[in-house]
């Protein structure tokens, strides 16, 4: 499999181990039976779609029938509850699955990520709630939820979308850009401005009459995540998908579960950097005259470089463990109406820290991996440039450099409130 997250020793500080085709080495306890048997239905999937992920890039390949096979299989329904026909699987369970994705093939994460998290939104509501349990049961039969949040000419805390009542029909109208995942979904959870101001979340199907979705994304990374612009014209809503919800104003720990899956999705990264760079090796058979074999693969240098490739991998794999054991325990307390705004501030920095231990190291291996080979090694039927591409692009949503600034800051003074951060353009 495209991965390898072993549980090891230390629980508090590892991942739980799935079936042995999606994590290879045998430590740490047997995984419960749902897991095996997700394992098992997964990772043929995750294997195929690695297989097509050059193929895809290279060719711009909006890929439906990927999405079909990993819905298929129950990729989309992991942390749904049993009862509800899901697999139930803890945090720690389930973020394996989503690494071996992002190994597999990183844009696919991406545009299911807006699905995770609304998973993991409506898990957080009371029992016998009616939007928890009729949400729980459609994912379970397979409906896969984007998003259309971010808009590109909003100021910072605003959006121009708005959910109006007109007479005894709800309406939904404006244009959203960086709908990720859209193309892919069933339903699409769409942020907007409600009457006198509210902040309004409302779930509309993605082919209601009235809506139009371009793939117009151009980012030179995570190029096949759907995340164009989605336009809005006098869209029907149902009432009861209606939400009225501040998009900030609350500290919680959303940003950081937020986070938590562009995490798993560059671990999953530099898992398949050291995949590729080995396979390459290993099969190469030019070499130089000033080499220090015949062979690559027998060139000490060059197995220097797996070997700190191999590192990387290890260090995301270890950081992303710890952050999801601190993740899943402030969840709980989520759950149980026990957290605190200490505790919601502790798993925000402890986001931003693994965001500045992974995402420099991984862009450094997607650089490093090149130190292998030649000029052929750049041949885009290769695609190994796609590697440093997604990684950046992944990277980019956060500037690592806020990160850096916000953690520091609050170390040396206190302050730091987790409350969800808007983008705008400056008036």
């Amino acid at each position: 499999m495209p991965t390898d997250i072993p549980s090891g020793a230390a629980p508090q500080h590892r991942l739980a181990r799935t079936d042995r085709d999606v994590l290879s080495r045998p430590l740490g306890p047997e995984p419960r039976p749902e897991v095996r048997a997700a394992g098992e239905r997964l990772s043929p999937v995750f294997e195929e779609i690695a297989a097509g992920a050059v193929h895809r890039e290279t060719d711009h390949v909006i890929d439906h029938d990927a999405v079909t096979a990993l819905r298929d299989a129950g990729y989309t329904r992991l942390r749904v509850p049993v009862e509800y026909g899901g697999d139930g699987l803890s945090l720690a369970e389930f973020y394996p699955f989503v690494v071996a994705l992002g190994a597999a093939d990183p844009n696919l994460v991406q545009a299911l990520r807006a699905h995770l998290l609304w998973v993991e939104q409506v898990l957080l509501r009371p029992a016998g709630d009616p939007l928890r349990d009729r949400w729980l049961t459609r994912i379970a039969a397979g409906a896969i939820v984007g998003n259309a949040v971010t808009e590109t000419d909003n100021a910072a805390g605003q959006v121009t979308t708005r959910v109006t009542r007109d007479g005894e029909r709800w309406r939904l109208d404006g244009t959203k850009f960086y709908s990720t995942g859209s193309l892919y979904a069933d339903w699409i959870n769409v942020h907007a401005e409600g009457p006198e101001g509210t902040s309004v979340w409302v779930r509309v199907r993605a082919d209601a009459p009235g809506i139009t979705m371009t793939d117009d994304w151009d980012g030179f990374g995570q190029q096949l995540t759907a995340s164009g612009t989605t336009v809005f014209r006098d869209v029907t809503v149902d009432p009861d998908e209606l939400l009225f919800q501040q998009y900030s104003s609350e500290a919680s720990h959303a940003q950081a579960l937020a986070q938590s899956v562009h995490l798993a999705n560059l671990t999953g990264i530099a898992e398949a950097i050291v995949r590729d760079t080995v396979e390459y090796v290993r099969h190469r058979r030019r070499t130089y005259s000033h080499a220090n074999t015949t062979l690559p693969a027998d060139d000490p240098q060059v197995q220097q470089i797996i070997g700190e490739l191999s590192a990387v991998a290890y260090a995301a794999r270890a950081t992303f463990g710890t952050f999801v054991d601190q993740l899943e325990h402030v969840q709980a307390l989520v759950a149980a109406g026990a957290a605190t705004e200490d505790d919601f501030t502790a798993i925000d920095i402890s986001a931003y820290q693994a965001q500045l231990a992974i995402a420099p190291q991984v862009l450094r291996a997607a650089t490093q991996l090149f130190e292998v080979g030649g000029a052929s090694q750049t041949s885009r039927s290769r695609g190994l440039d796609r590697h440093w591409r997604n990684a950046r692009v992944l990277a980019q949503h956060n500037p690592l450099i806020y990160r850096a600034r916000l953690t520091g800051a609050h170390l040396l003074n206190g302050g730091h409130r987790a409350v969800q951060y808007t983008v705008g353009t400056a008036g």
